[in-house]
């Protein structure tokens, strides 16, 4: 495990300077967006251009790494993501921005599938764990960094965009002089929509209205601090809380729901949920340091949600359909993703700021009455059937990094009935 880290820290430091980057100018796009006084619903569009690129990457970037290989795809990708970034200062109008928010998740969605399929290569069955930890932590600890160095910015934000350029610009250099051999690349064997579906329906709604809910904290969270007021300072604290919370509280859960029945950790999970978005909003109107604190929960129980789902799919399903069906789902969270801050933009516009609270509340009661109806509807897996949880967060090529995926001994439910197989196939 020491050794697959080492050899591989060129590839984690390069992932940590574009995370830091990525960070960064998310807060500083939604403080500028506001002070730009682009309109509600205009930045929930702008915001919301990010996701647009991330998806549609996510099914073009695969066929480039395969046709030009890792290097030359990571290369482009981040010169793509720091020209970009210097577009924004340069021309303040919001169809412009997001048209470059367009290009600028259409880039960092090719870095990810980069950095996780080199990732990928790299492990072994025993490894394997360990440095999807290590991605995990790296890409939260990059986040988490350039989302506090707003606070180094002037009231312009001019420095700062140069700065994102510059950091990610600098990722790209210890990633392309690596000596290190450029893997294999294969695309996930897809799966049929219909196919997901029938093994886990929960699974399917729960990403997409997931995807929906990060959509609106990543994407308009700092949009919404800066509107209530916050200084460059608050607004960087408010969202690093809220990545702090999820670093640490997504081993916790993840654990639990490998201990007990994953289906009951996801309805308590949404139900905390629900519960930190409330004594949010109420703390919104009482001190800045209440509602750090109540996001930080907030962000801890939410975030990892994303790895239940796709651990809940998985547990009804052979290793063979494992790679292809979490492809899936990250898909169709990216499609939740990209109707995430254009409705809540204009549902401020509506209502006003609650809004912010008030949308992600309404989905997760939605979740909530769902997974009561998934409990009736069909029996719950026995724990011991139960695969193991994996805090993953990327692109569809993360998944195949899930121990799941790998063989091991295990065999396939299409040639032998194995044990597990067998239970999955009567439980669906």
């Amino acid at each position: 495990m020491k050794l697959a880290i080492v050899s591989s820290w060129t590839l984690f430091f390069g992932i940590l300077l574009f995370m830091v980057g990525n960070g960064l100018q998310g807060v500083l796009l939604g403080v500028r967006a506001e002070q730009l006084k682009f309109g509600d619903v205009m930045t929930g569009l702008v915001m919301g251009g990010y996701f647009i690129g991330y998806f549609s990457g996510s099914f073009i970037v695969p066929k480039l790494v395969s046709r030009v290989g890792h290097i030359r795809v990571f290369g482009v990708m981040a010169a793509l993501a720091s020209a970009s970034i210097l577009v924004h200062p340069i021309v303040e109008y919001a169809p412009i921005w997001m048209m470059m928010r367009f290009i600028t998740g259409f880039a960092y969605v090719g870095m990810y599938i980069v950095s996780e399929s080199w990732i990928n290569d790299k492990a072994t069955n025993s490894t394997r764990g360990g440095l999807l930890s290590v991605y995990m932590i790296v890409q939260m600890l990059g986040m988490m960094i350039g989302q506090s160095m707003l606070t180094f910015g002037s009231e312009t934000g001019y420095d700062m965009f140069m700065a994102v350029s510059i950091i990610v610009s600098f990722a790209a250099i210890p990633i392309m002089l690596t000596a290190a051999r450029s893997p294999d690349f294969e695309e996930p064997e897809p799966a049929s929509f219909r196919r997901v579906y029938h093994n886990s329906p929960l699974s399917v709604v729960g990403m997409a209205i997931t995807g929906f809910n990060a959509a609106i904290v990543f994407g308009m969270g700092a949009v919404f601090a800066s509107k209530l007021g916050m200084s460059f300072n608050q607004v960087s604290y408010f969202m690093v809380a809220i990545v702090a919370g999820a670093m640490i509280l997504q081993y916790p859960i993840g654990k639990l729901s490998d201990l007990i029945d994953r289906r009951t950790v996801i309805l308590i999970t949404h139900i905390l949920s629900l519960g930190f978005l409330f004594a949010s909003y109420y703390a919104s109107t009482v001190s800045f340091f209440w509602l750090g604190v109540m996001m930080a929960l907030y962000g801890g129980v939410s975030t990892p949600l994303y790895s239940l789902y796709i651990a809940h799919a998985n547990d009804y399903l052979s290793p063979r359909q494992v790679v292809g069906t979490s492809a899936k789902l990250v898909m169709i969270n990216g499609c939740g993703a990209i109707f995430g801050a254009p409705v809540l933009g204009y549902t401020i516009y509506l209502i006003g700021n609650s809004a912010f609270f008030s949308v992600q509340i309404i989905m997760h009661i939605i979740m909530i009455a769902f997974v009561f109806y998934r409990m009736y509807a069909r029996e719950s897996m026995p724990v011991e059937a139960q695969g193991p949880y994996v805090g993953i967060r990327g692109t569809s090529v993360a998944s195949s990094l899930l121990p799941e995926a790998e063989w091991d001994g295990r065999e396939d439910e299409d040639s032998t009935k194995g044990e597990q197989a067998d239970l999955a196939t009567q439980l669906s």
